[in-house]
C-alpha cells in the first residue's frame, strides 16, 4: 500500500500552506513560502503504480482494447481513495435507478449525451465536458440519448455501496454475496455552492465562469484552465483563468530522479483532459503529452508538473481527488 503518513521536522513556522497549481487559490496567496525539512521522502514514480493505476490511460488505447463493442466499462483507477471506471454506451443504454447512501458520485462526460433524472432535481442532459454531481442518499438514473455512443468517466469513493428501489426488479448480487431488503430514513442533501447538479466546463469558459465544480466529502473536481498564449485568455485574470507554465517541448531531456515541480505527501492527484492538450512529467517515469479524453494519474510522494500544451486556445485538465491537497514545491536537495 502507498505510505500515507510521514514524519516532519519544522524548520520555519507558518500557517499558510502552498496549494497545488490545480487548486483554486487567490493570486495574492502565491509567492515565496517558508521551507521545511521533510523526513522519509520515499521514491515516487513508476514503482509506485499498482494495476489498474498507471501514469496515463489514453482514450485511443481504450477504444482499441474494446474494438467494435459499443457498451463497455474499464476500471482505470482503484486505490485507497477512489474507484474509477471509463465507460461507453450506445444510444438507449440506461443506468437503472439507484443511490449510494453514504457517498457522492461524479460523472464526467467525454463524448455524446447522457440524460440524468436525479431525485429532487429537474432532468438534465449532460454533454461533452459536462460534470454531473450526485449527492449521497440521492436516487438517480440516466440514459444515453442522441445518435452516437456516449463516453463518460464515473468516479466513486472507495468502498461505496449501491442500493436499488425494491419496487424495481431485483438485481444480481456480486459473486459470493446475497441480496436483502433494508429500510432507513432517506433525505437527499441540498447542493451548497460551489456544488451543483450539472457543470459544463466548455460553457463556463465561454461565459468566464470557471470555478471548482465539485467539493464534497472525499471527492472534488476542479477544472484547471490554462493558455500557452496569454492573448487567447479572453477572460483576463483570476485564479483559474491564467496560464499554468511553459509547455514541455517534445524530446527535451531532463533527469527524472532529481526533484522538480511539486508533490503531495499523502494524497493522490489525477486529471481528466477535458479540453485541448496537457504536458506532464513524473518522477522516475518520464514525460508525455495527453489529449482530450485521456486520464493521467500521480501517486502520493511523487514529484510532478503539468502544464497547458495547446498551441492555440484553452487547455483544461480536470483535477480530481479525494482531498484538497497541499502542494510541496521543490526547493532543491537537502544539503
Amino acid at each position: 500500500m502507498i505510505q500515507k503518513s510521514f514524519a516532519a521536522i519544522l524548520l520555519l513556522s507558518s500557517t499558510m500552506p502552498v496549494l497545488a497549481q490545480d487548486d483554486a487559490q487567490p493570486r495574492g496567496l502565491r509567492g515565496p513560502a517558508p521551507e521545511y525539512w521533510w523526513v522519509d521522502k520515499i521514491a515516487g514514480g513508476a514503482s509506485a503504480y499498482k494495476a489498474p493505476n498507471r501514469p496515463i490511460w489514453r482514450l485511443s488505447e481504450l477504444k482499441r482494447m474494446h474494438g467494435a463493442r459499443n457498451n463497455w466499462s474499464q476500471q482505470i483507477i482503484l486505490d485507497d481513495e477512489q474507484n474509477v471506471t471509463y465507460n461507453s454506451g450506445a444510444p438507449g443504454t440506461t443506468i437503472t435507478p439507484r443511490m449510494h447512501p453514504d457517498s457522492p458520485t461524479v460523472f464526467v462526460i467525454i463524448a455524446g449525451n447522457l440524460r440524468f433524472n436525479v431525485e429532487g432535481q429537474q432532468p438534465v442532459t449532460a454533454t461533452k465536458s459536462g460534470i454531473i454531481h450526485i449527492m449521497k442518499d440521492t436516487l438517480y438514473s440516466a440514459e444515453v440519448t442522441g445518435d452516437q455512443n456516449a463516453l463518460w468517466v464515473e468516479v466513486n469513493v472507495r468502498g461505496y455501496s449501491t442500493l436499488y428501489p425494491a419496487a424495481d426488479p431485483k438485481p444480481r448480487p456480486s459473486a459470493g454475496n446475497s441480496i436483502v431488503k433494508v429500510s432507513f430514513a432517506h433525505r437527499p442533501p441540498p447542493y451548497n455552492p460551489p456544488n451543483q447538479l450539472y457543470f459544463n466546463t466548455l460553457e463556463a469558459i465561454a461565459t468566464c465562469k470557471v470555478h471548482v465544480a465539485v467539493q464534497d466529502d472525499h471527492l472534488f473536481a476542479n477544472p484547471a484552465l490554462g493558455y500557452v498564449n496569454p492573448a487567447d485568455n479572453k477572460c483576463g485574470g483570476g485564479s483559474l483563468n491564467t496560464g499554468s507554465g511553459k509547455p514541455i517541448k517534445p524530446g527535451a531531456t531532463f533527469d527524472t530522479s532529481v526533484p522538480f515541480g511539486h508533490l503531495h505527501s499523502g494524497a493522490v492527484e489525477w486529471w481528466i483532459i477535458q479540453v485541448g492538450q496537457t504536458s506532464a512529467r513524473f518522477e522516475n517515469y518520464g514525460e508525455y503529452h495527453a489529449t482530450e479524453g485521456d486520464v493521467m494519474y500521480v501517486p502520493p510522494n511523487t514529484w510532478h508538473e503539468t502544464t497547458a500544451d495547446t498551441p492555440s486556445g484553452p487547455s483544461v485538465r480536470l483535477a480530481m481527488g479525494s482531498y484538497q491537497r497541499i502542494s510541496m514545491e521543490n526547493t532543491g536537495l537537502a544539503q
